[in-house]
């Protein structure tokens, strides 16, 4: 059942291995943030350059990077955006890529993802964020909730469902529509 989250719970992590985790959860993930994530060596092309285009001719901006290239700035780089930060960013992905196998980035990146904040604490990894929005282990997860999930990766500040709510639900269909676009529901 429903359990209160203690301040020292948020502080910890709780890896789980890739198995553990809802196989909903580790595919729509791929489906959301990186489609190519089984077939690329840590960075996207096409990703990249569809997302430079879309910078350059819109108000509007997108990110190429891969799960990949997240996990890497997420536990080695800063978040400034300088053409050298891109480049270590670009360099260190594909060296995890050719160490390390796509199930172990995945479950790196699923452990470590950034998901929130409670006041001073962030919420890292999905376990942590499940537990974090709503009391439940992700076991216990529906396919909605894990959408939502999926959804707010992309942004966990502007898309907090506490805080904003309109747009959390939008971002969770987003989420649900590739989940049906791609086969998953």
């Amino acid at each position: 059942g429903a359990r209160a989250i203690g301040r020292r719970d948020l502080l910890e992590q709780r890896p789980l291995r890739l198995a553990e985790m809802p196989p909903l959860l580790v595919a729509g993930v791929q489906a959301v943030e990186d489609r190519g994530f089984k077939h690329h060596g840590g960075l996207d092309p096409l990703a990249i350059v569809r997302a430079a285009w879309r910078n350059l001719t819109s108000e509007r901006t997108q990110g190429g990077s891969t799960i990949t290239q997240q996990l890497v700035r997420n536990l080695f780089l800063t978040l400034d955006q300088t053409w050298s930060r891109k480049l270590n960013e670009a360099v260190l992905a594909v060296l995890i890529e050719v160490r390390q196998d796509k199930g172990r980035i995945l479950e790196l990146y699923l452990n470590d993802v950034f998901m929130g904040q409670h006041g001073g604490q962030a919420v890292h990894g999905m376990a942590a964020a499940s537990e974090f929005y709503f009391a439940r282990s992700l076991a216990e997860l529906g396919p909605a909730e894990i959408a939502l999930l999926v959804g707010i990766i992309q942004g966990p500040s502007w898309h907090n469902p506490r805080r904003h709510p309109e747009r959390a639900k939008s971002r969770r269909d987003l989420a649900l529509g590739h989940f049906a676009q791609t086969g998953l529901l």
